[in-house]
């Protein structure tokens, strides 16, 4: 037989059951929504400064071919070679950013899957192991920010040495 206050408490038990189900739906969706941003990352972080970077070294090389005999054997040989090796390595940095925001994205994702799921209230508690992966992803994320800043501001001077170039070319016209 069931007594009043057993059918209270199997109604909380209910409702307690049905909160940790909509909590856990929500960290599965968390976790979902995270695994998207992987993707993206990659692609995002990669695509600015890499064609930049690119289509300057295009314009430096046509820049350099057409002005070979004002170039060839002077000082603005080192401009240009600067400008290309700036270029180059900018183009390089940009290759390494979304592997190291592809990283992040999973250190993420790990660390949400490490949460512990419960029945009581918390329903989704973070462990050690979360907390490790989080300050993992984070890292990554850091060292990705770092790089993308580090590939555009190797833009930037390659720009300048091109700029250099270019000043270089007008000062000394072709013999």
């Amino acid at each position: 037989m069931t007594t009043p206050e057993n059918d209270e408490r199997r109604q909380q038990m209910e409702w307690l059951r049905g909160d940790a189900h909509i909590a856990h739906e929500i960290h599965h969706k968390s976790m979902s929504e995270h695994m998207a941003v992987v993707g993206t990352f990659s692609n995002a972080a990669m695509r600015a400064p890499a064609i930049a970077a690119a289509g300057a070294i295009a314009a430096l090389l046509g820049f350099f071919s057409a002005n070979y005999r004002a170039i060839a054997g002077t000082s603005g040989l080192s401009f240009f070679n600067e400008a290309l090796i700036l270029f180059g390595s900018s183009v390089l940095l940009t290759v390494l950013a979304p592997g190291l925001a592809y990283f992040s994205q999973l250190s993420f994702l790990w660390s949400l899957g490490r949460d512990q799921l419960r029945w009581e209230r918390p329903f989704v508690q973070e462990t050690g192991a979360s907390k490790r992966l989080f300050f993992v992803g984070t890292l990554f994320q850091v060292l990705a920010i770092a790089v993308i800043l580090g590939s555009i501001g190797l833009l930037i001077g390659g720009g300048w040495r091109f700029l250099l170039l270019a000043h270089f070319v007008s000062e000394n016209p072709p013999r």
